[in-house]
């Protein structure tokens, strides 16, 4: 690997985060590193049925329209840190800082389940968590577009896709400071980011994202549009090119 890296014309990053180890464990110089990330294409957010899926996901769930849903999607095991998630709703719900009516859905599946269906119940969640297991296509962004705040409490992760898709839905985002997602989710921009594992700071950033629906609204459009221009297939494609 580091003998083809090292005859390269042009190594490809898909994350600034990537740039350093690339030039560390590959021997390769700085200046023939272009970072080039991992796309989506945004149109297919863009669905016709999409709203009434939503309406219809959010009605199963006893939820109005001014209710809170908390989106989280990923395969269920360990680095995810969903269990950490967890702990920082016991948190807000001890503290009574969530609003009365409110669920958190995760959408996937792996095998941290049981473990998951086990600190659900033992944190006294059950009732306001839904562990959905995989979703089809459809029900996917219907969830996406049905959530009030997209929660992402990965360890480490890679360019995280459905990060990229939850702002291609116009959804703020918070999530971990942990790989690729630093890219894409820009404090008070975007979303908010806090150090991975660390359930206080995600507590204390959930509970501060929900005071300002007017603000949430502002990052989702912030967040499609940050999509548009660097992180669809037509931009990635065009950097590929040139």
């Amino acid at each position: 690997v580091r003998r083809a890296a090292r005859a390269a014309d042009t190594v490809i990053a898909t994350d600034r985060s990537l740039v350093s180890p690339v030039t560390t464990y590959l021997g390769v110089r700085k200046d023939v590193v272009r970072v080039i990330p991992n796309a989506i294409e945004p149109a297919d957010c863009d669905r016709p049925d999409t709203a009434s899926r939503a309406k219809a996901l959010r009605s199963e769930l006893g939820l109005q329209p001014e209710d809170v849903l908390l989106l989280s999607v990923g395969r269920l095991e360990a680095n995810k840190g969903f269990d950490v998630l967890i702990r920082a709703l016991a948190s807000l719900v001890q503290q009574k800082t969530l609003p009365e009516r409110w669920r958190w859905v995760l959408v996937g599946d792996g095998p941290m389940r049981d473990a998951l269906h086990r600190e659900i119940s033992s944190a006294g969640l059950s009732s306001w968590v839904t562990l959905r297991g995989r979703a089809t296509n459809e029900d996917l962004h219907g969830w996406y577009e049905a959530a009030t705040l997209f929660v992402h409490p990965t360890l480490y992760e890679g360019s995280s896709i459905v990060t990229l898709e939850a702002m291609a839905h116009r959804r703020a985002v918070v999530a971990s400071r942990a790989g690729g997602l630093p890219d894409k989710v820009i404090p008070g921009v975007t979303g908010w980011l806090v150090p991975p594992g660390n359930e206080e700071a995600l507590a204390a950033t959930i509970g501060k994202a929900l005071t300002d629906a007017g603000r949430l609204q502002t990052m989702g459009l912030a967040g499609r549009a940050l999509v548009d221009k660097e992180f669809s297939w037509r931009a990635a494609t065009d950097r590929l090119l040139s």
